[in-house]
């Protein structure tokens, strides 16, 4: 047994304030036995305890034992005199010790309660923390498990796309006069549907105030395919249906696209085959 670490666990204060459990007190009163040490923390514990209460005692008034006799309605034995000794001479009564033992008392359990209920407490506050800090956990990886399923299930649409055997591949590398030279994208087109798909492999990002815009080329005019802002990670996104078209470019534009691509701001293009 560590006893400084007993000493210090507060049983001393349990078992002398009288909340100890009946184990407890048969353990402390052991170890008083066995170890001066504990014996004599309870005795400094209870010695502090007697001081503080005869520090916070207050004198009763003189009348109150009148006071008293008054209201059980009996009358105060008179004093009587000894030779020598006036009747008007106080008279120096030895009092029974039962009530300051019960107003000691009374003051134990008070102090006891008190060191009770701010422990109570103070361990009802911690375990509020912590249940906030559970719960703000519990939300985060919740959040987090929502993304990933979110992204778990784009992927499996992007990946069943592209595995359609009637989707045509455009590779769309940078051009010379790209100001981005390694951009590359490609155009997942169904020669069904008609339907176009995008995957942004690597594009810089916009500028404020602009927006990259896909383009298609039909019989050498370009076709507005629809505009779309880079996100984070890889993402196959849905713009335009295009009914034909002989090859697809990305311009950047102004913010919502333009009637005409900037031919100067092409970054990549690709020729359709097959």
């Amino acid at each position: 047994m560590n006893i400084q670490e007993y000493i210090s666990s507060g049983i001393i204060e349990s078992y002398v304030l009288g909340l100890a459990s009946s184990e407890e007190g048969v353990e402390f009163e052991r170890a008083c036995a066995a170890h001066p040490e504990v014996r004599a923390a309870r005795d400094l514990f209870e010695k502090q305890m007697e001081d503080q209460l005869h520090m916070q005692r207050v004198a009763p008034p003189r009348e109150i034992k009148s006071r008293i006799f008054s209201q059980i309605g009996m009358e105060q034995p008179p004093v009587k005199s000894e030779p020598g000794i006036p009747l008007n001479r106080p008279v120096l009564i030895q009092r029974s010790g039962f009530p300051r033992f019960v107003a000691a008392a009374s003051l134990v359990l008070l102090l006891g309660s008190i060191l009770l209920n701010l422990y109570l407490l103070s361990q009802y506050k911690h375990s509020i923390a912590q249940y906030k800090e559970l719960l703000v956990s519990q939300e985060e990886l919740t959040n987090a498990s929502r993304s990933m399923d979110t992204k778990l299930e784009s992927y499996e649409a992007a990946i069943s796309l592209i595995k359609d055997p009637r989707m045509a591949i455009v590779k769309m590398p940078g051009v010379p006069t790209s100001p981005a030279p390694s951009s590359m994208a490609t155009v997942y087109w169904n020669t069904n549907s008609k339907e176009v798909y995008l995957l942004v492999n690597q594009l810089p990002k916009a500028e404020p105030g602009k927006q990259y815009q896909l383009w298609a080329i039909v019989d050498g005019k370009p076709v507005d395919a629809g505009v779309f802002d880079l996100t984070e990670g890889p993402q196959l996104m849905k713009l335009k249906t295009i009914p034909i078209a002989q090859a697809f470019a990305i311009t950047l534009e102004k913010q919502g696209g333009s009637e005409t691509p900037t031919m100067t701001a092409m970054f990549v293009m690709g020729k359709v085959t097959g």
